[in-house]
């Protein structure tokens, strides 16, 4: 009996942490764009970070983010662009991206657009229209004010 106790505790304490990861769901903040809009840089601001530790939800990245995704973006009118840039900028602190495209695969960076800033380009339509979910946190364990980055380009 107490073996089957300790092993439903160890499946309960399993399914709550694997339930703080980053989970595909509505995002803090939505928004229904075209990329005709997103042709022009659009920002949004956000607190970037959180208490979920990447490595620990099974990523082989750094970071921490929050569960629900900071934003989820409904996009149309794709199909002319080629590219979607997702791009971070923070003065306060060391940000990550993590992006769920709308065919459902991930992406993450760190500090590709140099100084501190991850870039992610999403390339192709079954990427970039639909519902795009992202995560914008931090390298380390703090919080700070950042601003989220979209534009759409022709290559």
């Amino acid at each position: 009996m107490r073996t089957l106790l300790s092993a439903l505790a160890v499946l309960f304490s399993l399914t709550a942490a694997a339930s703080a990861c980053p989970t595909i769901m509505q995002g803090v903040n939505s928004y229904s764009v075209t990329g005709q809009y997103l042709y022009t840089p659009r920002s949004y601001g956000v607190v970037a970070g959180g208490s979920q530790q990447l490595r620990n939800c099974g990523f082989n990245h750094s970071g921490y983010v929050i569960s629900q995704p900071d934003f989820s973006f409904y996009t149309s009118g794709m199909a002319p662009y080629g590219r979607l840039e997702i791009e971070v900028t923070s003065a306060a602190c060391d940000t990550v991206l993590l992006v769920n495209s709308a065919n459902a695969s991930w992406y993450f960076d760190d500090d590709s657009a140099g100084n501190l800033r991850p870039r992610i380009n999403l390339y192709g339509t079954s990427n970039t229209q639909g519902r795009i979910d992202v995560w914008v946190g931090t390298y380390g364990p703090s919080t700070c004010s950042a601003t989220l980055e979209m534009e759409t380009w022709y290559n």
